[in-house]
């Protein structure tokens, strides 16, 4: 037996339990899944939560010491199954993968892989990306006389951020997009009327971050930029630092670079139709109170006939951001009214969609380097039938309609 595995009181810590403290010390806000062959183990309160949230057993390593350390493990192979328990009862959880050859004489090394959180659970498994339709992101910050809203979209990747003079004015902003995850900085999260918005009225999932990064040199150095007028971020302060720790906060957690967010832009909401959050609870447009479903009886739920999850996410997105400029809408209506027109086509594009995979979720695993071979195939047979689609319309679709797809390009 390795000497990792060799049993000790709770005065002389073995050295892999050694690499498991310091690891903890590291993530203390996150349960910590600590490789041990072909397990994840978690001791001490981890143990706890663990046996609490997932119904395991608990034992213990050292169960002859006056005090033995508790412990909980699940098979490594079963992470798919509980990895998701813990992140939904709102627990960050640490993933410790062993980096050195285990048959090796000496002690294996372990290192956090990763931090997976509710709006990052998806880059995990296909499977779990289904059943998500919104994945946003979002940081706030305050100075005291402004809010700074940043808004990540962890699906398509788009990145905005906002200010605000009032709380009650972001809050609808939450409302709206119902992000996965909400990142206070820490004087905030010491504010007990906004966390008690958030996670009682919105059932949100709340964590702090303190920030080590100047906020500005951080995002010039992000993007390799001078200044940042180009995102429109000239003297737009608290914008910037709500940016800047959203930032700071992903890179830590998921340990790999994050280049791909390639784009920020301050936003305005001025494009859309302001819809109030009684507006958008009366009319029943994502969320029925009766039925106590974002699914069942919504204006949502009637529109779906979607084929691909990338679509339903726009649509979802589309009813609590109405249009307001007429061009927009009518374009939009233009291109319905096309495909309404030619039944035939519509069925044959249909059936080339129902073989779409979610591109986003896929290109994003495939830049964190959390892909795996499936996600090639599926990305392949994706592509192949969207350019089917394109032969489609552009054989058997009319001239307008072959146009206004050019456009919206």
């Amino acid at each position: 037996m390795q000497e990792e595995e060799k049993q000790t009181s709770n005065e002389v810590l073995t050295p892999a339990m050694r690499q498991y403290k310091e690891l903890k010390e590291k993530y203390s806000d996150a349960i910590l899944f600590f490789r041990m062959w072909d397990f994840y183990e978690m001791f001490w309160e981890d143990a706890l939560i663990a046996h609490n949230v997932l119904g395991i057993a608990i034992t213990s390593r050292n169960k002859n010491a006056k005090n033995p350390d508790l412990l909980a493990w699940i098979p490594y192979h079963a992470k798919e199954k509980y990895l998701p328990k813990l992140v939904e009862a709102w627990y960050k959880v640490a993933v410790a993968e062993q980096v050195s050859d285990p048959k090796l004489k000496w002690i294996v090394e372990r290192e956090v892989q990763r931090v997976v959180t509710p709006a990052t659970l998806y880059l995990e498994w296909e499977e779990y990306a289904k059943e998500n339709i919104s994945n946003y992101i979002i940081s706030i910050v305050y100075d005291e006389t402004k809010y700074g809203l940043s808004i990540l979209d962890f699906w398509t990747n788009k990145w905005v951020t906002a200010e605000f003079d009032t709380f009650e004015k972001l809050s609808l902003q939450i409302y709206k997009i119902s992000p996965k995850e909400v990142i206070l900085e820490k004087k905030l999260f010491s504010d007990e009327s906004i966390k008690e918005l958030l996670s009682k009225k919105y059932s949100l999932n709340i964590y702090y971050f303190e920030w080590e990064k100047e906020s500005k040199e951080k995002l010039l150095s992000h993007f390799w930029v001078k200044n940042l007028s180009w995102f429109g971020l000239d003297w737009k302060l608290m914008a910037i630092k709500a940016s800047s720790l959203l930032l700071e906060y992903l890179e830590l957690n998921q340990k790999s670079s994050l280049d791909f967010l390639q784009s920020l832009s301050y936003e305005t909401f001025s494009n859309y139709l302001d819809l109030d959050e009684s507006t958008i609870r009366n009319l029943d447009l994502i969320y029925n109170f009766a039925t106590k479903s974002h699914k069942v009886w919504t204006l949502f739920w009637v529109l779906d006939d979607t084929k691909t999850a990338m679509w339903t996410r726009y649509l979802r997105e589309a009813i609590l951001k109405p249009l307001q400029s007429k061009e927009e809408i009518d374009s939009r209506l233009d291109m319905v009214e096309e495909f309404l027109n030619n039944p035939v086509l519509l069925d044959k594009v249909q059936n080339h969609l129902k073989y779409v995979s979610d591109i986003d979720a896929i290109l994003n695993r495939l830049a964190l380097n959390r892909s795996w071979p499936k996600d090639l195939l599926n990305l392949k047979k994706s592509l192949e039938e969207i350019l089917e689609v394109f032969k489609l319309i552009e054989q058997e679709g009319s001239e307008k309609l072959r146009k206004l797809l050019v456009d919206s390009e």
